[in-house]
């Protein structure tokens, strides 16, 4: 009768322990799963990361373009203007 006492003793603390670790291993895979979450988003964040550098390089461009281009405009009329005055002053010179 004692040894069936004992046996049910041990069988409830096995009962308690058996309880204890299903719990941690619902608490294990409920890390698991969230850590698998944040390396998802975190592979998402990285992609959106690269999308914006993309884009924040061709918008830091547009002014550098802009300046050259009117960089180049103005030299092509000064040029323009040098080459007219010339001309004029050379049809000038022939049809005195």
């Amino acid at each position: 009768m004692v040894a069936l006492t004992r046996h049910e003793n041990e069988i409830k603390s096995l009962k308690h322990r058996v309880t204890d670790c299903e719990q941690q291993n619902d608490t294990i895979s409920s890390l698991a799963i969230s850590v698998n979450k944040l390396a998802v988003n975190m592979e998402h964040m990285i992609d959106e990361q690269k999308d914006q550098s993309t884009r924040l390089t061709a918008l830091e461009k547009v002014p550098a373009e802009r300046l050259r281009y009117f960089r180049e405009t103005l030299i092509k009329c000064v040029l323009s203007s040098i080459a007219g005055s010339l001309l004029g002053a050379l049809m000038t010179l022939i049809l005195k």
